[in-house]
């Protein structure tokens, strides 16, 4: 279960309802506080039971609360009479007024009283109770009526055992409440008190707009109560979570940059890779050196933006960046579960705006690309043959890459059209592709040639090393 539970029902004005026995046992409650030690670990009572069936069947939602698992784990008087209170607690029209609610919360047994009842509120205002019963009862706004339970253990070792604790948090987190209420802050009101129970204290929370119909609280609302409370309440707890998934995606981060500086570096160097990583890059590369402004993924036409998302798509199949993720994804649900067993889906990568740098990485990586000679080379034939170009001919010549998958090389591919006298000139242009073509040969071989020289001259220095004892 979650480390933190809130609860958010809330009451119309004049609400109305029928209570039955909840009120009579609610008033008498003839289990736990009358009776001794031994009787509280006695088996339930069949009132008990009826009753708990009957608020189960009216709020199954209550089946979150703690004190339902204690019930479920050990069945006796005093398990089921906290069950009871609780939900009746959860639900203030079980009281049948305004007027009751309030007075219970603010003057029952274990509440911790600051006066001569439990009752705060924003610091400097004074608190009467009958004054606030009646603003409350008269109010034509809806009462939200939070709860919010945390472990016994956890209150002690953090310091949330008693009201001033609590006070200090809601005062510090009342305008975050009000917000995720719909409520401005000048509106917003408020009252709590800290009941010191045995497994699960609490504090009971009473939320509403002097403006009415102002006020609008949605599931999403709670949710972000809910976290926002736990980060304070568990702060010292969340420190070394936080700082192993800021570990995790600093490592992720510094991985996919090293693995993308390598492709490059061997794409350069006209070393084979995946065809398909090393065909996305070099896109990339020919796609940037031809968009104007800055060179960052934000400032990115969409279909630019798309050959980067699915270079980041193939690095996510790396194992070595699965498995980071995974332990990155472990420490955020970790900090998640303090309010919630509900997780959310896993989104990928690509779709994760903590690891926006990848992209940017790709894109710092990718205009470090050669591509190239060969463009170099075309542009200054392109220059040259204003020069080379004495004579009046209807001509059009364009240039495109090809890419050889087996060298992973860009070669250059011209198509020409001339006039059918032209031929000279059309000579011309067949002789300079096929002077590319051997030039472009020669460079790959001498290339390859020096790397075999590099990797046996490197062999015979470790050799060496290797000889003399010296690490390798």
């Amino acid at each position: 279960m979650p480390r933190i539970i809130m609860k958010s029902p809330y009451i119309k004005p004049n609400f109305k309802t029928h209570i039955g026995n909840y009120v009579s046992y609610i008033a008498t409650r003839d289990g736990v506080e009358k009776a001794d030690s031994t009787q509280k670990f006695m088996e339930t009572t069949e009132r008990q039971k009826q009753i708990i069936k009957k608020l189960l069947s009216d709020y199954p939602d209550s089946k979150d609360l703690y004190e339902y698992q204690d019930y479920l784990d050990k069945p006796n008087i005093g398990n089921a009479d906290e069950l009871i209170l609780r939900i009746a607690e959860a639900h203030a029209e079980l009281f049948g007024d305004r007027e009751k609610y309030v007075s219970y919360i603010a003057q029952r047994p274990r509440v911790e009283k600051i006066s001569s009842h439990g009752l705060f509120t924003d610091d400097g205002v004074p608190i009467v109770l009958s004054n606030v019963q009646k603003e409350i009862a008269e109010s034509n706004s809806n009462i939200w009526t939070h709860i919010i339970s945390l472990k016994r253990e956890d209150v002690e070792r953090l310091g949330y055992n008693n009201a001033k604790a609590w006070m200090n948090l809601i005062r510090s987190q009342r305008n975050m409440i009000a917000e995720n209420m719909k409520i401005a802050p000048e509106n917003f009101k408020w009252y709590a008190a800290f009941h010191n129970e045995g497994h699960h204290p609490h504090i009971h929370m009473i939320a509403y707009s002097k403006k009415p119909n102002e006020a609008y609280l949605t599931e999403k609302g709670i949710e972000n109560i809910k976290s926002n409370l736990a980060k304070v309440i568990f702060r010292q707890d969340l420190i070394s979570i936080y700082q192993k998934q800021t570990e995790h995606r600093d490592k992720l981060r510094a991985e996919a940059r090293e693995i993308v500086e390598d492709l490059v570096s061997k794409i350069n160097s006209e070393i084979y890779i995946s065809a398909s990583i090393q065909h996305k890059l070099l896109e990339l590369a020919d796609r940037l050196s031809k968009s104007k402004g800055k060179k960052v993924y934000g400032y990115l036409k969409p279909d630019v933006k798309a050959i980067v998302d699915s270079i980041v798509d193939e690095l996510a199949n790396d194992d070595r960046i699965k498995k980071l993720y995974v332990l990155w994804y472990e420490q955020k649900e970790n900090t998640i579960r303090t309010y919630t067993d509900e997780m959310p889906e896993r989104i990928p990568l690509v779709d994760n705006k903590e690891f926006k740098s990848i992209k940017n990485a790709i894109i710092k990586e990718a205009l470090k690309l050669n591509l190239t000679e060969d463009e170099v080379e075309k542009r200054e034939n392109t220059d040259e043959e204003s020069v080379l170009n004495p004579f009046e001919y209807e001509e059009n010549t364009s240039v495109e890459s090809v890419f050889d998958s087996g060298r992973g090389v860009l070669y250059p591919h011209y198509s020409i059209k001339t006039n059918r006298n032209s031929v000279a000139v059309s000579s011309l242009y067949l002789l300079r592709y096929l002077c590319n073509i051997i030039q472009n040969q020669l460079r790959f071989e001498e290339k390859q040639k020096v790397q075999r020289t590099d990797k046996k001259l490197q062999q015979k220095i470790n050799d060496k090393k290797q000889a003399q004892g010296l690490k390798m």
